[in-house]
């Protein structure tokens, strides 16, 4: 099983990419399971980053969104057609329920959909036009470790320790050019002892996907920009990890908090070995 480890959460993108490169995964119809206190349903002002991968990459480390506008390039894309967003009780960003949403290009050039949720009117990706590219894809919010991990065919684990324990890293800040939006989500675990019970009862959960694991995992430690604890990130990432080396087995981790390792040609084949050839 390969788990990567990455900072910024968009960095799991690449090594994403690097799975359908090695067919690992299957080029359409892939189901993504999302477990963050975050949505990352973000859309690109300029979808035409989409168009190739290197300039999406850079665009999303440029972008002061690009940490939740990762997600849409893979539906557009034609390569999901399904999320699954796992919430935290304390999240509400979008109300638990069965979502079915266009995703496309609009006459600007920006990525958009046809979903009226408050969640994208207010960050301006709601149209009423008819979008270009389109693609649909089926959002279901979910709280229940059981729902959302009732999968079937092929699919990604993904990740957000902040899951476990959120901070608003804007908090205090007034509504200005600094803090666009109103409070974040905050909550979760306050200490190790509520980790560990967190994370038990992650692993536990994820006991009923061993006939059909995921084709990789990816966690995001999101601490660098203030969404999970600094305090408590690190025992986080080791009991995720070790959590899903467990259940599923031949743990191959790569962690790759810079961001660029999904690029290196050797760490590619550390992660996706070539298949070994039957003697004859």
């Amino acid at each position: 099983m390969f788990i990567a480890v990455v900072e910024d959460h968009h960095d799991a993108l690449p090594w994403l990419h690097v799975a359908l490169r090695k067919k690992a995964l299957p080029l359409t119809n892939i189901h993504l399971v999302h477990i963050d206190a975050h949505p990352d349903l973000g859309c690109l002002r300029d979808a035409s980053a989409i168009k190739a991968p290197r300039v999406l990459y850079d665009f999303l480390d440029e972008s002061e969104y690009g940490i939740c506008e990762w997600i849409w390039p893979l539906v557009l894309k034609g390569h999901l057609s399904k999320i699954t967003w796992l919430k935290p009780t304390f999240a509400d960003q979008i109300a638990v329920g069965g979502y079915d949403i266009t995703v496309g290009v609009d006459k600007g050039g920006a990525l958009k959909v046809d979903s009226s949720l408050s969640y994208f009117v207010e960050d301006k990706a709601y149209s009423q036009e008819v979008l270009s590219e389109a693609k649909c894809c089926r959002l279901d919010v979910t709280e229940s470790y059981k729902e959302a991990l009732s999968v079937e065919g092929p699919w990604i684990l993904d990740v957000c320790l902040d899951f476990f324990s959120c901070r608003d890293p804007f908090a205090g800040v007034p509504l200005n050019e600094s803090r666009l939006t109103g409070p974040l989500p905050s909550g979760g675990c306050d200490d190790v002892e509520d980790c560990v019970k967190a994370v038990d009862a992650f692993e536990a959960a994820l006991l009923c996907t061993k006939s059909n694991p995921p084709a990789m995992v990816t966690v995001a430690r999101s601490a660098r920009d203030g969404y999970c604890p600094p305090s408590l990130v690190d025992e986080l990432e080791r009991r995720v990890v070790d959590a899903v080396g467990r259940v599923y087995g031949d743990p191959r981790v790569c962690r790759d908090v810079g961001g660029r390792l999904a690029l290196d040609p050797g760490e590619v084949s550390r992660a996706f070995p070539p298949a070994r050839k039957r003697p004859r």
